[in-house]
């Protein structure tokens, strides 16, 4: 009798292909085939190469490599949510079988989805790829920390020096988000001039922290001698557990206006 669907698709990932590994929100192993099990307990940079999902929870594709035999493969990575908890699929595919066209496919691919979630001048995710997560993955966290950010004077640098200079405004500011991102730590370009910061599992004092170093990395780079100083307002919400997101997103909106608000008192912007 012929196999059903399911039955074929078991098969080919377990048999054909095999190396299927599943991990928990803290890296802990919850399923793993055999060849899965024989590839992680080798030489490999599995603990640096793959980080737990509670860090961040981005697909990914990335390379995994035995220092003891040599061999690499290649590694898909996936996030999801079982039961209220954080779980992450690992697909291990052996690169001697067929790594061209993975990897051409998989930097097609890449290329692609790019174009669509990144801001063209800044290389941030963009305002389209921030509303797609603020209905996704921001309304499901334990908490939240939101920074709400305006960048200032820049009508009057791109009025009196010109759109280039307003440009390299707009890219310092986004050169100082890029100091404190890292998987759980996202930034978004939303508009000419505004940007938004999304942190997740972080709790009050880590996000303060991530405030603080994202200041002094601005102050650093208006220390540079290049005739471009960038202030920027910024409104900062954290969200503990079972908060609502719009709330906080307003609260982080409301904040940055007064922010600006006392800025303009002291003279600093139009």
């Amino acid at each position: 009798m012929a196999m059903d669907l399911d039955e074929m698709i078991l098969r080919f990932f377990r048999n054909d292909i095999g190396r299927i590994l599943i991990t928990d929100e803290d890296g802990k192993v919850l399923y793993e085939d055999a060849k899965a099990a024989s590839v992680r307990q080798g030489k490999t940079n599995w603990n640096a190469a793959c980080p737990p999902p509670a860090y961040g929870q981005r697909a990914e594709m990335w390379d995994l490599l035995d220092n003891g035999s040599g061999k690499t493969w290649v590694v898909y990575s996936s996030t999801f949510r079982e039961d209220g908890h954080l779980r992450q699929i690992h697909h291990l595919m052996d690169t001697s079988l067929y790594m061209d066209l993975v990897r051409d496919m998989g930097e097609y691919s890449k290329s692609l989805k790019n174009e669509k979630d990144h801001d063209g001048l800044t290389g941030l995710y963009n305002k389209s790829r921030f509303l797609e997560l603020k209905k996704t993955l921001f309304r499901n966290q334990k908490t939240i920390a939101v920074f709400n950010m305006d960048v200032n004077n820049l009508k009057q640098m791109n009025d009196v020096y010109g759109h280039e200079a307003g440009d390299r405004l707009i890219l310092k500011a986004a050169e100082s988000l890029k100091k404190i991102e890292a998987r759980n730590i996202i930034p978004f370009r939303v508009g000419g001039d505004e940007f938004i910061v999304v942190a997740i599992h972080v709790n009050r004092e880590e996000a303060e922290r991530i405030l603080k170093t994202w200041e002094e990395g601005l102050a650093e780079l208006n220390r540079q001698d290049d005739g471009i100083r960038c202030e920027i307002a910024c409104g900062f919400a954290f969200g503990g557990e079972d908060y609502d997101l719009d709330e906080i997103f307003q609260n982080a909106d409301e904040k940055m206006y007064a922010d600006k608000k006392a800025r303009k008192g002291e003279g600093n912007i139009r």
